[in-house]
This record gives structure tokens, sequence and C-alpha cells, in this order.
């Protein structure tokens, strides 16, 4: 089965998934601290209370080396299950327009092949890493999109799901590269706020702490803009999204697309259904037969003109015509 080639440009993307986001930046943007809450957060947290000691002799002077272990191990067995729940709630916002913080939970349904996913991706990512950074960062390519199929095909062994990654990403991983690359300006602007902060305070206090995690929000806003990117990139790869306009992109406002083959409701940003309008029923069409046939019955029934006096005389009646009879 041959795969489908993306032939929109990075902007193009972009601009879709703006056109996803527009009216549902928060939802989407509070999404993604909560999946970064689960993830980073609590493997720092982790990290500082479960780590290896070593006390080490430097110069005469005794320094502990930590070796954290607590965050390692709780990415290896919950990472997968989260990142599938997370590619669910991407899914599902961009087909639906539904905000669903529940969804990130919805991995550990499929808790065995998402764990089992995720430990096979990163093996044959370091095996090819020790080739070279290149064919490490190429392989990555390839298997970015198995959490994605896993998703969609939740009865797929996990071996499939790599393998049906690397179909889809033939020949789009050098447009999956640079649609990444085109989010470095922005990351950069993003980085500003952060680093102007850390060259200026330099201490590890509750409120060098708070004041960081603040500054860090456009991060997190370039995040979601970029995750959101990518999942418009999957669906074009698949073929459920279809960009349909010319080939003129220099000349398009807006992207118009369809997801999937069956309409989907919508939903506004609390996840509320909206409940459409009755359709009424159209009026059929007017072809030749009927606009003849009406305009028959109508001269019809139109009653007869009645006869205009001509200028100067007054119509015959039967009083004025007793009038001019001889007496």
């Amino acid at each position: 089965m041959e795969n489908h080639i993306i032939t929109e440009p990075a902007y193009k993307i972009r601009e879709i998934a703006r056109n996803a986001l527009a009216g549902y930046w928060k939802p989407v943007i509070l999404g993604v601290v909560i999946y970064y809450l689960l993830t980073s957060g609590v493997e720092i947290v982790l990290n500082n209370f479960f780590a290896f000691t070593n006390p080490i002799d430097l110069y005469g002077q005794s320094i502990v080396q930590k070796l954290p272990y607590g965050g390692g191990l709780y990415q290896l067995i919950l990472g997968g299950p989260l990142e599938l729940g997370f590619t669910i709630f991407l899914l599902t916002f961009f087909r639906k327009r539904k905000i669903d913080n529940t969804l990130l939970f919805e991995g550990f349904s499929r808790f065995g092949k998402a764990m089992l996913l995720l430990v096979l991706m990163s093996v044959k990512i370091m095996l090819w890493s020790f080739l070279f950074v290149i064919p490490g960062i190429i392989a990555a390519f390839r298997y970015s999109q198995a959490f994605y199929v896993l998703a969609d095909n939740p009865d797929m062994p996990v071996s499939q799901c790599i393998k049906e990654s690397c179909r889809i990403m033939a020949g789009n991983k050098g447009r999956y590269f640079y649609l990444q690359l085109t989010f470095i300006g922005w990351y950069i602007l993003a980085n500003i706020p952060s680093g102007i902060f850390s060259s200026l305070i330099d201490g590890n206090g509750a409120f060098a702490i708070v004041m960081a995690i603040l500054l860090s929000l456009p991060l997190v806003v370039v995040d979601a803009y970029m995750m959101v990117s990518v999942t418009a990139f999957y669906e074009l790869a698949t073929e459920r999204l279809v960009v349909m306009s010319s080939t003129d992109y220099d000349n398009m406002v807006n992207a118009d697309y369809t997801v999937e083959e069956e309409s989907a409701p919508a939903y506004t940003p609390d996840g509320a259904e909206v409940e459409s309008a009755p359709v009424e029923n159209p009026e059929p069409a007017e072809t030749a037969e009927t606009v003849e046939a009406a305009e028959t019955a109508g001269h019809q029934d139109a009653p007869a003109e009645a006869e205009v006096p001509t200028e100067g005389k007054t119509p015959a009646t039967e009083d004025n015509a007793s009038d001019e009879r001889p007496e």
C-alpha cells in the first residue's frame, strides 16, 4: 500500500493549525500544561527523592554525586500511556473541536500496548543513534506517527504500529523536519523573557521558581501550536484531512478542509455540545415544465382587463343608454 506524499507547504499546515485553535487556545494550552505536569513535573519531583548517591574524592574534596532514577523509572512505566492519552486528546480536539481533559488518561485503557510501544521505539532509536546522531534523528522521525496510529487502531499490534508509521513517513520525513524547523523563531522569541529573568536574578527561592514557571508559559503556547500542527500533518499524511483549494497558495487566506468521512458535532470551548438548528425542507427546483404550467394557469385564472375609456368619452352604462333613446 502506497503512502500519501504531503504537498502542502509548512506555512499552510501552520495556518490549518491556527484555524483549528481559533477560540480554543486557552483550553488546549491548559491540556498541554496538565500533560507537562503529569510527565516532566512528576519526573523532576521523583528525581529529587529517588537517587543513588556516590561520594567522590576530587582534589582532596569529598563530593557527593547524585544519580537520579525515580523520574526515568516513572517515564518507563507511565510515559507510554500518558503519551497515548495526549495523542487521543489532540486528535479529538482537531477532529471534533472538543476539549476533554479526561482523555489525557485514556491511554491507561491500553496500558500494556502503550508502554511496550514507547519501550520499543526508544530501543530502536537508541540503536540507530549508536551509528551516529543523524540516523537516530531520522529514526525518531520515522517512528513519530506510531502513537497516532495506535490511537486510531487500538487493536493493531505494537510492531505493526511502528511499521505503519514508517510507511506513513516514507517520503514525508523531510517535510516533517522542515515543519518543526519553522518553529525555531517562535521558540527563540518565547525564550527571551525567561532568559532575561535568569540573567538578572540568580536564586533558588520560591519567588525565582514561581517567576521561572510564569515566564515559561510562552514556551507552552508555542508547544501547543506545534503539537496541533503535527496533528494536522498526520491527518494530511493519512488523507483524513483534504485541503479543498487551488494550488496557488499565495492567493489563499483561509484553508477549507474536511476531516473524517462523517460530520462531527460542534462543541463549545467548555465541552458542551451545540444543538444544530433544524433544517427546513428546501423548495423544489423549478423546471421548464413547471414554469410553463404556472404561466398557463396564470393566464387562465387572470380576470379580463377592463376597457380603459378614451379621453373625453364616458363608457356606456344602462342609465346613460336610456338617456340617449328618443322620446
